[in-house]
Formats: C-alpha cells, structure tokens, sequence
C-alpha cells in the first residue's frame, strides 16, 4: 500500500439459538455469510413437481415437500396414522439416481421408510430402503444412491414412526438429481468425510491452522480431549478447541470451571474464556476470524465451528501445575469434557502498559461512529469507543491516532477520517482552531491505558472554514503559511494539556528532496514537538526523525536501529497492504502474526505499526474485502470490541517480544554455563526470522521452535 497509503498519505447459514443477542446494530437474514456448495449436483429434478399423498393436515400440504426449503424442520408435508405416502410426479420421465430425504427432525426420533421409482405409476422398483433404520433424523438428511434409471414417478413410503405410528410421516424436502460419474464420485467422498462425524465431536486443533466451516477438520492422529501448556505469571496461554458434526447441534455452549493445582492453588473461572471463531468472507472466501461473543449457537449439519479457549494466568498465581476442564453442552447429547493442564512458571510478565514494544495500529473513531450509526463525539458514540479503546490498550498500544486536517488520507478507506481540529479563518483574516473532538478523543484513549504518545496526521494542506464566504477551502496560502500560526497555537494547547512532550507531527512519504525542507519548517516553527514518519528507510533520515518506521522490507540495517535506540529514539517497521506474506490479513495463516513480533526482536526494531486496527468495510462481519486492498488490510478487530485470531497472535507475538527482552536480561547478569547455552539457542533461533525466507517457509516453523527456545531460556532464567 506504499504509494496510496502515504502520499495520501450447499450449505445452510450459521442459526443463532433461541435468546441469543446480537450485539451490532445491523441486522442480517443469517449470522455468517453462506458457502458455496460443496459438491454442485446440478438441477434438483424434483424442485416445485406436482405431489400426491395420504391425506394430510390442512396446514402440512404436500407442495412442502419439494418448496426447495430445508433449513428447519418446518413447514413440512405432515399425514397422520402410518402406513402413508407422498409421491412426486415429473412433467416427463427422467434419468435419476440420487434422492436427497429430509424428514422432519428433532435429533430424538427416527422414521423407517421405504423409497420407490415407476415409470408409469403402475410397477415400482425399490430405490432405497430404510424399513430396519434406527438412527434420528437429523438436518443433514438422508441419501438414496441408486443406478441411474429412467423414472416419471417417486414415492416414499413411511412405515415407522418412533414417536407413534399415530403421529404419522413427514417430509420437510426431497430431492432428486442425476449425477454424471466425476460428480457422484465427488459427493461420494464428501459423504464419506462427513461420515463418521455423528453427533457433536471435538478435539483440540492448532492455533496455526484456520479450519474450513463446511469441511470436516483435518486433525493430526495426536489430535485429542486434552491439551497442556506452560504460561508466565501475567500472560495470555490461548488454544484453538474444534468442534464438528454431521448431523448438526442445537444450543452448542462451552462452560468452564477452575484451574486447581495439586496445593490447592486456583485459577478462578474468571481466568478462563472460551469464544466461537465466526466467519467472515476474505476476497470471496470464507475464513474462520471473529472471536464471537455469542455464547450458544446452533451448528448445522455437515459444518466445523472452532471454539478460542484463553486463559489469563493472574500476576500473583502461585507457580505449579493447574488442571482443569472445559465442557461442550449440547441439547439432547451428554457433555463433551476437554481437559486443561498449565503449568505457571515463576517469572512474572508485566501489565501491556509496561510493555517496551511499541505497537502502533491506527485508530478510526469514525469508523466506529458510521457502523453503529451514532453522531460522531456524542456521547453514545463515546460509550461505544471506550471497551473497543481497552481491547487495544490490552494489546500494549503506545499511541493515540489523531487526524487533525480533513481526510489525511483522503478516501483510501471506507470511512474517511475527519479532522478533529476545526480550522477557521475569522472576518478579519486570523485563524483560529477547536481542539474539542481532539480533547475528547485523547483523553478517553489515556483513560483507557493508551497513554504513551500521541500522533498528530498529517503535514498536508488542511481544510478551513472561511467565515467570510461560509464555506470551506484550503487556497490562498502556502503550506508554511497555513501551518505556522497553527503550530503556535498548537503547542501552547498542548503544553496547557500537559501532552507537549509525547505528542508528535506524523508525516507521509514525502520525496527525500522535498521533506528535508520541511523537517526544517518544522523545527524551527515547533521545537516542542516531535516528528514521526512512517515511510522512507534512507539513512540520512536516522537523526532528522524521532519516531521512525520504516517498510518492513528493504529492511533497515538493524546497526542504525541501535545506534538510534541508544539515543532514545524509537525505531519500528510496518505492513499493510504488502508484503503478500507474512502480513496480518484475514486469511493469513495465524503463525504470521506472532512472526511479526519476533522479527522486530531479531532486527532490533522497537515495536510494529500497522495501519488500521478498526477502518472498517461496510459491514465487517460480513464482508472483510475492501476495493483493491487484501481483505483485512483495514483492520484487525470487529464491532462490539470483538477481537480476531490475528489480532489475538499479534498480541502473543508482542507478548514474545517482552519474554525475551525479560529472559536476556536475567540470563546475561549470569555467568554460567547453563546460561550460557540458554542465550546461544535464543540467538539460533532469533536467526530463522528472516524477511527473504519468509517468503517461501510457513511462518509456523521458525515460531514454533523459537517459542520452545524462549521456554527453556525462562525455566533456566527462573531457577
């Protein structure tokens, strides 16, 4: 996003159970967007025939069983006292050998049957029997494969109603179809994958993988009920629980319980939380991104649901090894136990506020403002901004985004950013400026722990109010000569707020011949404040520019990063909408995201700038695709202060990132051999975070064996 971003600078849909909330104001007809069928099996044959049956209740016609809806139990064909019957009749005979039955479903009864073919309604030949079935009908359906045979007339016969023979038979949809060989080879197999999945199942997966919705998980044969792991006092463990089933699941919710160690310590039920991953469509596809606040959900037939399950180990836990459990809870199904067992290590990881990394991701209140459509700065939008303003202060964030010139960026994303400084020239010629929305901003970003910096976009032509004229321009003026009244002005607002010293004028990525002149400018006209820039990586700039980020690839020579943090100048790196890999879109594989903290160690990078943490599409938890950008380019949280899969990574990666600094300074104070060896492996390991081989090696692998180096370094740090 180089030049854009700085020189302006078959498958039914996710069912929410009875009492659940949605928590954005937009409504949708389903809860996620819908899939593309797995197997296309070409026109269903019997779509809208003509029907006959058994006499029927009024309100249970026969023309319900082939309306082409299925995605409930009801409305379906319904006739009382079995023995009955529902036959389909075709405009004309047709080849057919495949009948998809869905008969009404409860997950508690079953139906036994008998379906039958004729071409002239006289002589009948059985398709498929299922007269000695005793399995509960569920919303997957039943499949009736048979050789391909050339019928005008399909019958189902009931014989069985586990619920009473009384209660008669009921048909909520058939189907017929005629496959050609590659396509009921298909199908075949991807009943077969489904197959074996009755009732609800799980197993604990991986958090580096992003499993299909509609496709059975693909699990290592060491996949099981239980997972284990190690944490520091005051870190984020997090793991990736899979749930699947062929026949669907109704009410699915997760419960958990304490952490318990064989001393007596607990970890408190509070420490625990466990969240559906919600999909989201990524440049057309559907990718598994939204850790939900949903509680309880129905999962329908043939789909995949992962559960995100984290623990906050307490600052003051008490080291040992804790073992719990969570519970998946279903209707009609016996509890499926996973069980839990964390080992907390003596040393202690500080609060994200104390955090050295510097995480900068670009905040859009207006964003927010537009999705839940509020009027900007009021107090309902205010309200709105504070938990979404906590989840990334919790992440470690150092800085508050302002835009104080209109559109800095111009209409690059969904929602453009105002100014949150009002710029008027009066009657008689002066300027004069409201820093109201600026105030209002700032403040409730400290109050919610993002109290490091603040950043001040963008050094461009502003828009004014002209009060003579009414209207708003930005001519008649050079650039210096808009600017330097309201640098004055600015400062002395700043210094009277008592945020001179952390606030910083954030410029593009000028040409090096045209921003030298104006860092001059701006030295000379606000010394008081300093300069950031996101851009350029020319090393005559090292000294000029006290927040520097630079793009993460050419890479900076790491020896200037150091030289500049011996100053006290803070030296990052950035993506957006490039490089391919690894990035932090939606579909980028998890790993990438933890790569990025790590790399920023291994290049002695101070911290990562991303830059859009909430610029949202028109609707996020739909559609996460955005004009040319990537999907996900835009942001990494959703409304309703819902994190991500990436963004939680990202956090571990950072987290990372403190762990080591934390590691390498109690391990370096040492000077045995133990210790030694413990920071020679963290070095090996730091050497596999390398921009070029992470164009063509999965992030996993050098993360994976970096994170079981920083292990072994902390249990030698904390002996």
């Amino acid at each position: 996003m180089r030049q854009p971003f700085f020189l302006l600078c078959l498958t039914l849909p996710m069912v929410l159970a009875p009492g659940a909330a949605h928590c954005a104001p937009q409504s949708h007809e389903a809860y996620e967007p819908p899939a593309a069928a797995s197997v296309d099996l070409g026109p269903n044959l019997l779509l809208h025939a003509p029907v006959k049956a058994s006499p029927h209740w009024a309100t249970c016609a026969p023309e319900y069983a082939v309306d082409g809806k299925r995605d409930g139990p009801s409305p379906h064909w319904a006739a009382e006292n079995i023995p009955v019957w529902l036959t389909v009749e075709l405009a004309e005979p047709r080849d057919l050998n495949l009948i998809r039955l869905w008969t009404f479903w409860d997950n508690r009864r079953y139906y036994q049957y008998v379906v039958e073919g004729s071409l002239d309604g006289l002589n009948w030949s059985v398709l498929g029997d299922r007269r000695e079935n005793t399995t509960p009908q569920s919303e997957s359906g039943e499949t009736v494969s048979f050789p391909t045979t050339k019928l005008k007339f399909v019958r189902t016969t009931f014989t069985k109603n586990s619920a009473g023979n009384s209660t008669g038979g009921h048909i909520v949809e058939i189907e017929g179809y005629c496959l050609d060989a590659r396509t009921a080879e298909a199908f075949a197999a991807y009943e077969k994958a489904w197959g074996g999945a009755s009732g609800l199942r799980g197993a604990f997966g991986s958090l580096d993988e992003r499993y299909a919705r509609d496709e059975p998980p693909t699990l290592p044969a060491t996949a099981g009920s239980a997972w284990s792991g190690a944490a520091w006092r005051g870190e984020r463990v997090q793991a990736q629980l899979v749930l699947w089933t062929a026949a669907g699941a109704r009410q699915v919710r997760v419960r958990t319980a304490d952490l318990k160690s064989d001393k007596g310590d607990v970890l408190g039920a509070a420490a625990l939380r466990a969240r559906f991953v919600r999909y989201v469509l990524a440049d057309g596809k559907l990718v598994g991104d939204v850790l939900d606040d949903e509680t309880r959900l129905d999962l329908p037939a043939h789909s995949t649901r992962p559960v995100w399950v984290s623990v906050d180990v307490p600052a003051d836990a008490r080291p040992g090894v804790y073992s719990g459990r969570v519970e998946v809870l279903t209707q009609g199904q016996p509890a499926l136990p996973f069980d839990l067992k964390l080992e907390v290590l003596p040393l202690t990881l500080p609060p994200p506020a104390q955090w050295k990394f510097r995480l900068d991701l670009w905040q859009n209140p207006y964003a927010v403002a537009r999705y839940h459509h509020v009027q900007p700065w009021s107090e309902e939008h205010l309200k709105l901004l504070e938990p979404h303003l906590r989840l990334l202060a919790e992440a470690g964030q150092k800085c508050v985004t302002t835009s104080i010139i209109h559109r800095p960026w111009g209409t690059q994303t969904y929602d453009p950013y105002d100014s949150m400084v009002e710029w008027t020239r009066k009657a008689d010629g002066a300027f004069a400026y409201d820093y109201s929305h600026f105030d209002q901003y700032v403040e409730l970003a400290m109050r919610c722990g993002i109290t490091d910096s603040i950043s001040c976009y963008t050094v461009a032509s502003p828009r004014y109010l002209d009060e003579a004229t009414g209207e708003y321009t930005s001519g008649g003026y050079s650039l210096q000569d808009l600017w330097r009244p309201f640098l004055k002005d600015f400062t002395a607002h700043l210094a009277a707020k008592g945020w001179l010293a952390k606030t910083a004028l954030a410029m593009g990525e000028w040409p090096i011949a045209q921003m030298k002149p104006m860092l001059e400018f701006l030295r000379q006209d606000a010394p008081g404040l300093k300069i950031a820039l996101a851009g350029s990586n020319e090393p005559e700039l090292a000294d000029k520019i006290d927040d520097w980020c630079v793009f993460i690839t050419p890479p900076l020579d790491p020896a200037i990063a150091r030289q500049r943090a011996a100053k006290g100048l803070t030296t990052t790196t950035y993506v957006c909408c490039g490089p391919g890999r690894p990035n932090t879109f939606t579909a980028s594989p998890p790993a990438e995201a933890v790569w990025l903290g790590w790399y920023c160690a291994a290049q002695g990078y101070s911290g990562l700038l991303r830059w859009a943490y909430d610029s949202w599409t028109q609707d996020p938890l739909q559609d996460t695709s955005h004009v040319t950008w990537t999907a996900g380019d835009c942001f990494l949280v959703y409304p309703g202060a819902r994190s991500s899969i990436r963004f939680e990574r990202l956090r571990e990666g950072i987290a990372d990132f403190e762990k080591l600094r934390i590691v390498r300074e109690a391990l370096l104070i040492r000077s045995d051999g133990a210790a030694h060896d413990a920071l020679l492996k963290l070095d090996a390991a730091l050497q596999g975070f390398d921009f070029t081989k992470a164009q063509t090696s999965p992030a996993a692998g050098p993360v994976n064996a970096a994170k079981q180096a920083l292990e072994a370094a902390a249990r030698e740090a904390g002996k």
